[in-house]
């Protein structure tokens, strides 16, 4: 484990809790609205199918934050690009409140984005510059257990938001959750890039970042890591873009119990997280890994086979679903474990493009499968079993999931 060597770097005692409540700003801005797209929809003279792209442009837009974040926080030190971030979002917050049409909405949705993808992609280089390993994967674990209350609870408090003051007040929500944060940032994380680092890093070239980002898209192993975990997220995100069609347009589901479903799925991805910190007890973080993307394959497996059959009940259609979604919750923790494990000293900028490739795969899939709309689930079905698929071989062909790791240690940025 790495320890810090200065005051600086010393870890709070509740650093988890901090960082569990800024990455929750991620699921929040996601979650919140989607049982308001019908109505926004209708206010902004629209169909449900395109405020859903507002769902990816943001997906998008947290990537491209995140990519240009990590590595100006690996300069600049995290809590300087985490309030930049911020500051970003709210302002933007504010502007969504009068948006006048779907075009509007989708630009703002993505600046917005950028904003948070600044402010969120610090956590994880965080707990990178204290811990590593086991210890981190257990780590992340417990900030993904404390995070995913966020996805949870948001649809159900958007749902309650709509009913009060409509769609505009869940980004009333949102911009203050940000001011929040803005203050949790400046007044309570740590720096955990010392401040000699800090001027080290700020007297190189800026083709420095660059050169950075060179480092991890060499390293092959870990690139199979991030293309297992980008597909295996590719399912979660496929089912967050299309959740509002498939509850409340194709099982007529009303938007008071929209909460109810979508939260089972985030139920079970607790569980899940639960049980992955007790098997890090007596497993490598890769074997697990490995095999929770098996059964997660065998869970989009039965979510085709189910849909193929035509038959229109709910319940067969989500306890594969359940299953899908749930099996992240042992996969995630381990694959960030895994592939930050090769990055020590440019934990920053590794961890920036491993957020943008899983936000990037989501847009990118959502658009997709929205592209597609058939006014079915089979090409949800379908697109989310070649992703896990795709993850499967990303990880035994290209990460190599059942061999043991070695950190690269011959890095350009110190």
């Amino acid at each position: 484990m790495t320890t810090a060597s200065t005051a600086e770097q010393k870890a709070p005692r509740w650093l988890v809790v901090w960082l569990a409540a800024l990455v929750s700003l991620t699921p929040f801005s996601i979650d919140s609205y989607l049982p308001a797209i019908p109505a926004m929809a209708a206010a902004l003279e629209s169909d449900v199918a395109q405020v859903q792209y507002s769902v990816s442009s943001f997906l998008l837009g947290f990537a491209l934050g995140q990519l240009c974040g990590g590595p100006l926080s690996d300069r600049w030190g995290r809590r300087l690009v985490g309030s930049i971030g911020l500051i970003i979002y709210i302002v933007t917050s504010l502007l969504v409140l009068f948006a006048e049409h779907v075009g509007q909405l989708i630009s703002l949705r993505f600046l917005q984005a950028i904003g948070g993808g600044f402010a969120t992609v610090i956590c994880a280089a965080i707990v990178r510059d204290l811990h590593s390993g086991r210890e981190a994967a257990k780590i992340i674990s417990i900030i993904s257990t404390m995070m995913l209350t966020a996805p949870l609870i948001a649809p159900l408090i958007g749902s309650l938001l709509l009913e009060v003051g409509g769609w505009q007040s869940i980004f009333v929500f949102l911009l203050l959750y940000a001011m929040a944060m803005l203050l949790l940032v400046r007044r309570l994380l740590p720096e955990t890039v010392p401040r000699f680092t800090r001027a080290r890093r700020q007297r190189m070239p800026l083709g420095s970042l660059i050169a950075s980002y060179a480092v991890v898209l060499r390293n092959r192993r870990a690139l199979g890591f991030l293309a297992a975990q980008a597909c295996v997220s590719g399912s979660m995100f496929i089912y967050i873009t299309t959740a509002p069609f498939v509850f409340m347009e194709y099982f007529n589901i009303g938007a008071n119990q929209f909460p109810l479903f979508f939260g089972a799925c985030i139920l079970g991805l607790i569980v899940m997280v639960q049980v992955n910190i007790r098997l890090l007890n007596l497993f490598q973080p890769r074997s697990i890994f490995l095999a929770g993307i098996s059964l997660q394959l065998l869970g989009c497996g039965l979510l085709l086979l189910c849909t193929l059959t035509g038959i229109r009940e709910l319940l067969l259609w989500m306890v594969p679903l359940v299953l899908v979604i749930s099996c992240i919750g042992i996969i995630a923790p381990n694959a960030a474990a895994c592939y930050l494990e090769f990055f020590p000293k440019v934990s920053g900028s590794a961890n920036a493009l491993y957020g943008a490739a899983i936000f990037i795969t989501g847009g990118v899939l959502g658009g997709l499968v929205s592209s597609l709309h058939t006014g079915t689930l089979t090409p949800i079905a379908a697109s989310m079993f070649a992703s896990a698929l795709v993850a499967l071989l990303s990880a035994v062909v290209v990460a190599k999931a059942c061999q043991p790791i070695e950190p690269t240690h011959r890095l350009t940025l110190r």
